[in-house]
């Protein structure tokens, strides 16, 4: 896992103490997940005393909704996701896309929730549904239109939502099976230009698919 980054994070100026805990929370988060995750270990590792947590955020619930939410925030303002631009379907696909690469493979990137999201999938808990409302709910609005210009007008709701999840998953999967493929095909996740190149792939291999589908429905009676 990446190392804590004291520099990503951008909290209230002299709130030291809420700051170490948020970044001491989220490796131990990411590391072990939300149930298996100790109080005892997440105050140690930030300095603190163990009472710091529940004064700050009320318990370790708290905390992690912290955590969640302070890295969809970075995530949201370091990484925006483009407008729409009809006019300009490549374009703003392709943009929309080495975005959605960054957030998931970015070694520089300040925001964790990738990583963050990839184990509350493996086991929900209650923060779940605020994440979704908050965060993935109103980022995949956003993306739709975005891949309904590459679909065409004759893209049904289901055609549609398939498209996003198909784009989605070629990016969520490098760190979702990131073991697997440093067994099997590290090639894959080699190289300080990974980023740029995976983002290249994924566009091209979606725009070749996408325009596919856009034909066959377009030839359709």
């Amino acid at each position: 896992m990446k190392p804590a980054q004291n520099a990503s994070l951008r909290l209230p100026p002299g709130d030291e103490t809420r700051t170490a805990l948020i970044l001491a929370a989220t490796e131990i988060f990411i590391d072990e997940g939300f149930r298996a995750a100790r109080v005892q270990d997440i105050a140690q590792r930030a300095g603190v005393r163990l009472s710091a947590i529940n004064y700050h955020f009320g318990g370790k619930e708290g905390l992690y909704r912290a955590v969640l939410q302070h890295h969809a925030e970075l995530a949201l303002s370091r990484t925006p996701l483009p407008a729409p631009d009809p006019a300009h379907p490549r374009a703003a696909f392709e943009a929309a896309v080495r975005t959605l690469v960054r957030r998931f493979l970015d070694p520089a990137g300040e925001s964790r929730i990738a990583a963050l999201l990839m184990r509350e999938l493996v086991n929900p808990t209650e923060a779940l549904t605020m994440m979704i409302e908050r965060f993935t709910r109103p980022q995949a609005q956003m993306l739709r239109p975005i891949i309904a210009a590459v679909l065409g007008p004759r893209a049904s709701d289901e055609q549609l939502s398939r498209a996003m999840l198909s784009v989605l998953s070629q990016c969520m999967v490098y760190i979702s099976a990131r073991p697997l493929i440093l067994q099997v095909m590290p090639v894959a996740l080699s190289g300080d230009d990974l980023v740029e190149r995976v983002a290249q792939h994924v566009t091209a291999f979606s725009w070749g698919g996408l325009n596919a589908l856009r034909a066959e429905l377009e030839s359709a009676e």
